[in-house]
């Protein structure tokens, strides 16, 4: 299987109503391995091999209100919100076990005229695994308390050309968000310290991310490609930094099953389904590394489909591959296992049911005014998802609101002045009354998202690049 992003240390959960965010960061500097005449890197060119597995989007990347907001002076409370997923174990089917998270991140409010007012996109759900998903690996995330099996996926590279990374802003790139921390300082750290993260919040460390330079230099060498997430450096300096390029990933749809029918080695002749949908294995041919099978609707034959079993080093990130070997059709979905999935007359295989395609920002699970947003981390795995909410909300004291279809409600306890309090309800209980002055932003969960939040508190706090100085 393939490297997985880089997991986020978990520490054990605390309740904690008020968290000061320390400004404090440690600085990593990359060491370059380039020799000093490289060539300028291609802006486009995949940075590894075995080569580019997802496509290169041209076009512009989906985004959602709000997507630069950051929380200010946040409350966290690690805990979590009472009756939501929290640390809960998962092993897919290849046997890799990982925790899921559910949290609850509200950003960009204020108080206006006697309530609190939460903008577009300023408070979402977040589903925040503590590690990237595939499909064709058997993989389940919870979304507002139900597990859902994913199927496919469809994610994509995106270039931003002549771009500037300011200090103590975000810049957008794809579904990815870049600040710089510090300048270069010659002799030193020759490229610019610039931050990463998603929408939601995750900073995966060291930094995703490699710098190169149009003009590269003994002084300003290129560093060593790490992901797909790559910056080709017109010029840097304590003001900011000026790509020529900067990339990042997006995830434009998901398909997501509501069941797992079946999973393991099948024989010509099963069917798979419950009520008027099935899929009948109908022929398997080993010498061609082929299955063909037929979806069924009331009785009568509507798609038949044949895959194609591949060996390749690049599955299950290979969209061009998987696309052979995953069969989806209305409610059901077949996916072949992505190595050796035909032995002995014999085919292993997932059968899904209950399958729908979600669409990004389309997707509402049945709720009015939210929208579903995936994210994909730097090498464009699933690394979670957001609900968000569309529309503002405007919240009264002593009135809750429902929040994403019930499952929680939020309840704006008093205002006096500038001072708030405010509380989260479940069916299964609720958190503390939380105290805030001027607004309620709050993260209440955990998660690489939540320490995400953290960690780029802290280093957008940072003053260090307007005061860092270089002696010549």
């Amino acid at each position: 299987m393939p490297i997985e992003c880089r997991q986020s240390l978990e520490k054990e959960p605390f309740r904690q109503k008020l968290l000061k965010v320390a400004p404090s960061v440690m600085i990593l500097a990359f060491a370059s391995s380039f020799p000093a005449n490289v060539l300028a890197a291609n802006s486009v060119l995949p940075p590894f091999p075995p080569g580019l597995f997802y496509p290169v989007d041209r076009g512009t990347a989906p985004t959602i209100p709000g997507a630069t907001l950051v929380p200010s002076r946040p409350i966290f409370d690690f805990a979590g919100i009472p009756g939501w997923i929290h640390g809960k174990k998962v092993t897919n089917s290849m046997k890799v076990t990982i925790p899921k998270y559910e949290m609850l991140v509200i950003r960009g409010s204020r108080i206006k005229n006697g309530k609190v007012v939460i903008p577009a996109g300023g408070l979402y759900f977040d589903a925040s695994p503590a590690r990237g998903e595939l499909p064709m690996t058997g993989a389940s995330d919870y979304f507002l308390g139900k597990r859902y099996y994913f199927v496919d996926y469809d994610a994509r590279i995106h270039i931003v050309k002549n771009v500037k990374v300011f200090p103590k802003k975000l810049t957008v790139a794809g579904n990815h968000l870049y600040t710089m921390l510090l300048p270069p300082v010659p002799k030193v750290i020759p490229n610019p310290i610039v931050n990463w993260r998603t929408f939601d919040g995750v900073s995966i460390r060291p930094w995703a991310f490699t710098e190169r330079w149009e003009n590269p230099s003994p002084d300003r060498p290129d560093q060593k490609p790490m992901t797909y997430l790559q910056g080709v450096i017109q010029s840097a300096g304590k003001k900011g930094v000026t790509f020529a390029s900067l990339t990042g990933t997006s995830i434009h749809r998901e398909w997501w099953a509501q069941s797992k029918l079946f999973e393991g080695s099948a024989k010509e002749g099963q069917i798979f389904g419950k009520g008027a949908d099935k899929v009948v294995i109908k022929r398997i041919e080993q010498n061609q590394s082929r299955v063909t099978v037929d979806f069924i609707h009331n009785g009568r034959k509507i798609l038949s489909r044949t895959l194609v079993t591949l060996n390749s080093a690049t599955l299950p990130e290979d969209p061009s591959l998987r696309s052979r070997m995953i069969a989806i059709h209305g409610s059901m979905a077949v996916v072949l296992w992505p190595h050796d999935a035909i032995e002995k007359n014999s085919v292993h295989l997932w059968v899904y049911g209950g399958v729908a395609r979600w669409d990004t920002n389309r997707m509402n699970f049945g709720i009015r005014h939210v929208a579903y947003f995936p994210i994909a981390c730097p090498i464009a795995h699933h690394i979670g998802a957001m609900i968000y909410n569309t529309r503002a909300l405007a919240l009264s004291p002593g009135k809750p609101v429902s929040l994403f279809g019930g499952y929680a409600r939020i309840k704006v306890v008093s205002i006096d002045g500038d001072a708030v309090k405010f509380i989260i309800e479940t069916e299964k209980g609720s958190t503390p009354v939380f105290s805030k002055n001027g607004n309620i932003d709050a993260v209440i969960g955990g998660g690489r998202a939540a320490h995400g939040i953290l960690s780029t508190l802290d280093t957008t706090d940072l003053n260090l690049a307007d005061d860092f100085t270089i002696t010549k």
